[in-house]
């Protein structure tokens, strides 16, 4: 009886574990739905509006808003609110308040426009700028002209910090104290020829960029502690008296800071973390010796400056941000530093993206006014350097300040910013921060105020109209990216120190805006983009990073997770206590990969030759003598190996563990993550090609889930599984489309499959006779006219629909087409610029993107059958009919309102940009193939 009963609770067990369960996708929180930027316009702001406007931000699907205090329109002032005064703290609170309770969150910057600044910043403790000047003399003579600063621009707070001789024989003579009141040198030079070198401070007199009011004033020296507790302190006493509940997080735009390139204690500094007094090469930097001595002396200044905004701004700004119960998000890129470092430090580090980046996708527009050049195109290479911080730290969330002047203002649909989206999350993003929308009263007339740098994202938009569906294929999407962690098998080391380790310039600002000047054409983007091309998963490692790193099982483990392997590119200069590392990580079972050869100098000045020597040590350690042939060559340590080949692809073979996803070779794009059961995928083809074709996954997997985040659609792939392990799925997805997929280790999922469906005949015209009725929009609601054919409302006479933005509904009765089919495609052809389908009054989808096609054979009756099809288009035609008129709306303080180019903003001679369905409009009959 005991051994009966054992036996049925095994079964039991085994049918309790073997049962199915119904596939749900992940909860939408507010953090998966977009954000977005929300300058606050002369912070001239009212609860009442401030209501109505979060209301509208969540009935439309946003998560959150990110305040941003920013200079007013003309003839408001009355309405201005100072920044951070009791009104001003007295609006806060109630915009969180009335956010939490509509479910929103809420950011602000520290501070108002950009950078860091304000009325609280003295000439102490403002930017500063360093600013050498020569003079030739020989033995004998004396200098006749003043010592003072010549750049006009800078002389204004200039002060003399140290003069220094230097003859031929590079012999020194300090000569500051010998410089009386009046600015004379009273000194004769001795025998021979003298350089004399001033080293002149001052400020830099850079203000805030777009201040508001109460906002106005110097920027900060961000290389201070002490400047930064003073800039602070006015935030500590506003929120002293704050009684409202906490924002989420406190934000720091990308670093603009202009020209600064010193702080009073930059002496001390250098010679505490470099070893040695700055101030006694500035013959060096005067570059009066080598070109690699030069390199040296400015590789340690770079390195200190880049310390120094970590230690002294970035890490002293998170902790004030944690103590006041603020999550921090940071835009680390522009910064003179290293840009993993400074990402890392954030709770949410930060990218941005600017400008179209050209897709081929077959009908996608890019705007002929956008300023071309490689430099104006978002780069995925550019986005891993916030994402590669946050995975190797195990920050959970990235965001990215998202379509910047991805087009000219007004312009801009809703299917050219899904693509840059898709690109934001195979880089990693997973937090979107639309740039954006300005708060504006209910009382000012169309298109209300409007902040010139941005695509904008609110009500006065017509595309708001259809803006709910864009923000829900975003949360789907996000929910997903936020789920498990970052599944990549290799860590690329960031070599910085090649670039600091350059004679020219001062500082090295690394901006998304110059990337031909510190990214591209660097072996270091030559890796990584072989790596991505060749669909392998990976993050950036900075020198700084991989000290924290150890290892488990063979894997480097860091705090965000495990990798199988660091790969080093070609690199020339590597710190000493990085090569250790690395030995180290190798020595405790780690394989770590050189491409071309081991680094063969260290950087800096101090202590170099002791260090070369070290160095040395290494190299011949490992190398035993083959200098130069790296074909590959395999040197074991500890249980680990250091493996060098000038071969990529025989490199990444010596580690089997790592795997590629062959989808990049049917120019799909993907990231992976991983969750407990299994692995997640985000794919998206932004080709010109459409895809069709069986797909090896890089990861083993059982059962697979398809979603079309677009469309809310899901179900189950039928995987085919080889003698090797590997899974093979069927995938189809035409340009600008996407699909997530999710994998699980067993066969898990109750549901039925994905259906492949392909044509079963031609693609079949929908006739009849259209009526147009024009349902949303302004400046007034044109009449309704008739049509044979679908096409532009644009190519009606009436002034009135010329100028009309908004949305209209085409309603067609036809008959079904008399053939067999399991589905049909309804294809709407050329959309402009976004359709809401309807099918005997059935909803169907929300088509904001290319491709503008739905499956509809679940709608379609026998007989008759009514589409409806609501359009909208973008505002072009409204702003150019006010500037045709001369109507005056473009009244703002600072800039005011200008085009992509900077010129000041005139729609007047814009052609009319086509609006409604274009098409044509068809169905396709489509038939299910089993595979």
């Amino acid at each position: 009886m005991k051994r009966w009963l054992l036996l049925l609770i095994v079964l039991l067990g085994a049918v309790q574990c073997s049962r199915k369960v119904d596939f749900e996708p992940p909860e939408i929180s507010s953090v998966c739905k977009p954000w977005t930027y929300w300058w606050w316009m002369g912070s001239a702001v009212d609860e009442a509006n401030l209501t109505l406007r979060l209301k509208q931000f969540a009935d439309a699907g946003f998560g959150g808003v990110h305040i941003v205090p920013i200079y007013g329109a003309v003839g408001w002032e009355d309405r201005y609110i100072p920044f951070l005064s009791r009104r001003w703290m007295k609006m806060l609170a109630h915009t969180v308040k009335t956010a939490n309770q509509l479910g929103l969150g809420v950011d602000m910057s520290t501070g108002t426009g950009w950078p860091f600044g304000g009325p609280q910043v003295d000439t102490l403790h403002a930017a500063k700028v360093m600013q050498l000047q020569g003079y030739r003399l020989e033995g004998g003579q004396r200098l006749t002209e003043p010592i003072i600063l010549m750049n006009k621009r800078f002389r204004k707070y200039a002060r003399l910090e140290k003069l220094l001789a230097v003859n031929d024989r590079l012999e020194q003579i300090n000569l500051t104290a010998l410089v009386d009141s009046s600015a004379k040198l009273n000194w004769v030079a001795p025998e021979g020829g003298w350089m004399i070198i001033a080293m002149f401070t001052s400020l830099t007199g850079q203000r805030v960029k777009r201040a508001a009011p109460g906002g106005e004033g110097l920027v900060m020296d961000y290389f201070s502690r002490e400047a930064l507790d003073r800039y602070l302190a006015r935030f500590d006493s506003a929120f002293a008296r704050y009684r409202g509940k906490s924002i989420r997080a406190m934000y720091n735009d990308s670093y603009e800071v202009y020209h600064a390139n010193w702080t009073n204690d930059l002496p001390a500094e250098f010679k505490k973390r470099r070893g040695y007094d700055l101030l006694s090469y500035l013959w060096v930097f005067a570059g009066l010796t080598s070109a690699d001595t030069v390199a040296r002396l400015k590789c340690d200044y770079r390195e200190t400056i880049s310390d120094l905004l970590l230690d002294n701004f970035t890490r002293p700004w998170v902790k004030w941000s944690h103590k006041n119960g603020c999550l921090t998000r940071n835009q680390a890129h522009g910064s003179p530093a290293n840009l993993l470092d400074l990402y890392a430090v954030a709770d949410v580090p930060e990218t941005e993206i600017f400008g179209p980046s050209g897709f081929p996708i077959p009908g996608l527009r890019t705007d002929p006014d956008f300023p071309t050049g490689r430099n104006s195109l978002p780069d995925p290479l550019m986005m891993k350097f916030a994402s590669s911080a946050a995975h190797v730290t195990g920050k959970a969330l990235i965001s990215s300040e998202t379509c910047t002047w991805l087009g000219e203002h007004f312009r801009v649909a809703l299917s050219q910013v899904k693509p840059e989206i898709d690109q934001l999350f195979v880089g990693g993003i997973n937090h979107i921060f639309y740039h954006g929308v300005a708060y504006s009263p209910a009382d000012i007339p169309w298109p209300g105020w409007l902040f010139y740098a941005s695509t904008n994202f609110g009500p006065s938009n017509a595309f708001w109209y259809d803006l709910p569906a864009l923000n829900a294929y975003i949360a789907r999407c996000q929910s997903c990216l936020q789920t498990g962690i970052p599944d990549n098998d290799i860590l690329l080391y960031w070599p910085v120190y090649d670039l600091w380790h350059n004679a020219d310039g001062w500082l090295m600002q690394f901006t998304v805006h110059n990337l031909d000047e510190w990214l591209y054409n660097t072996p270091f983007y030559s890796v990584a983009s072989r790596l991505s091309e060749q669909g392998y998963g990976f993050d950036y490692i900075s020198d700084r990073q991989i000290l924290q790193a150890g290892v488990r099982d063979g894997d480097i483990q860091l705090p965000g997770g495990r990798y199988k392997t660091i790969l080093i590119p070609a690199c020339e200069i590597m710190p000493l206590s990085t090569l250790r590392q690395l030995k180290l990580l190798a020595e405790q079972g780690a394989h770590i990969l050189f491409l071309n050869d081991l680094p063969r100098d260290v950087p800096g000045l101090d202590n170099l030759s002791a260090r070369r020597k070290k160095l040395l040590h290494i190299r011949q350690q490992v190398l035993d003598g083959r200098e130069n042939d790296f074909q590959l060559l395999d040197v074991a340590m500890g249980t680990g190996t250091w493996v060098i080949s000038e071969f990529l692809e025989s490199l990444l073979k010596t580690v089997p563990v790592i795997s590629r996803e062959s989808m990049v070779e049917k120019e799909l794009r993907f990231i992976r993550r991983r969750y407990e059961n299994g692995y997640l995928y985000f794919i998206t083809n932004v080709s010109a090609q459409p895809v069709a074709d069986w797909v090896k996954l890089g990861r083993p997997a059982i059962d697979v889930v398809i979603i079309d985040p677009l469309l809310h659609r899901y179900g189950r792939l039928k995987p085919h599984h080889t003698r090797d392990g590997s899974c093979h799925i069927f995938l189809q997805l035409q340009p600008g489309e996407s699909r997530i997929l999710w994998t699980h280790d067993s066969s898990q999922f109750n549901m039925e499959l994905w259906p492949i469906m392909v044509p079963a005949g031609e693609a079949v015209p929908l006739s009849g006779r259209w009526h147009v009725s024009f349902i949303d929009g302004g400046p007034d609601l044109p009449d309704t006219f008739q049509a044979e054919q679908p096409g532009a409302w644009t190519s009606q006479s009436d002034s009135a629909v010329q100028r009309f933005a908004g949305t209209a509904r085409y309603k067609l009765t036809f008959q079904a087409p008399n053939i067999i089919a399991d589905d049909w495609l309804l294809d709407l052809g050329d959309v402009r610029e976004s359709a809401r389908v309807r099918v005997n009054g059935q909803e169907v989808g929300t088509l904001f993107s290319i491709p503008f096609q739905v499956a509809v054979g679940q709608y379609i009756l026998p007989g008759q059958n009514i589409l409806e099809i609501d359009v909208t288009n973008v505002s072009a035609n409204r702003i150019r009919d006010l500037d045709r008129r001369g109507v005056v709306w473009r009244r703002f303080h600072d800039i005011n309102f200008v085009d992509i180019n900077y010129e000041p903003f005139d729609a007047s001679d814009w052609p009319l940009m086509p609006s409604g369905l274009v098409g044509p409009v068809t169905l396709t009959p489509l038939k299910a193939i089993s595979y």
